[in-house]
């Protein structure tokens, strides 16, 4: 799965390449979103039995 969503980020930037590299902001915030999402799926990878943020949440707002 991870290696689908790198190749989706590979193929939204060259698609959009002109505006991303157009508007600075938008740009940031495609490699922001890229490297949260990359960063997520490893962590994913390396232990998929890990309580996602949504439980831990829960947990300590009661």
């Amino acid at each position: 799965m991870i290696y689908i969503f790198g190749a989706t980020i590979i193929y939204t930037f060259i698609k959009q390449k002109n505006q991303l590299l157009r508007e600075k902001r938008n740009l940031f915030l495609y490699l922001l979103l890229s490297i949260i999402g990359m960063s997520l799926g490893i962590i994913y990878i390396m232990n998929p039995y890990l309580p996602s943020i949504a439980m831990l949440m829960e947990k300590y707002m009661k």
